[in-house]
């Protein structure tokens, strides 16, 4: 059952379970990369009275606690995923769909000497096979 795993990876991060948090997660699961107003349109159908304010508080919360990551869109509004197996993204530049693409865990970066990468985040844009051919 998806909010069993949901509540176990929101108490791993020392987050309490609350029944907004697990909807959250179940948009974003759904979803697989939604921004705040989707998250916050789709909550809303669930828990009418909930703010906008309570939503990105618990986006924050889980941000903080690298249970979710934002995927910044170039020229566009920033978008939310469950954390999972290390991965770049794809933007289609026609459709604003976001696709996972899946690449080694270390790429060869040319750094200055002394320089000690944390993280690599690589977001390829461009026009996806839908949209190119048409279909």
């Amino acid at each position: 059952m998806q909010s069993e795993r949901f509540t176990a990876l929101l108490r791993s991060r020392e987050l309490k379970s609350t029944p907004q948090r697990l909807a959250m997660l179940e948009i974003l699961e759904r979803y697989g990369h939604a921004d705040i107003e989707e998250i916050y349109n789709e909550i809303k159908e669930i828990f009418i009275s909930i703010s906008l304010a309570t939503v990105y508080k618990n986006i924050n919360t889980m941000l903080e606690a690298g249970l979710i990551q934002e995927i910044k869109i170039p020229n566009g509004k920033s978008k939310f995923e469950i954390v999972k197996e290390h991965h770049s993204h794809f933007f289609c530049t026609q459709c604003n769909r976001i696709y996972d693409i899946p690449h080694p865990q270390r790429l060869p970066l040319l750094l200055p000497d002394g320089f000690v990468p944390k993280e690599s985040m690589v977001m390829v844009t461009g026009v996806c096979a839908t949209c190119h051919t048409g279909a």
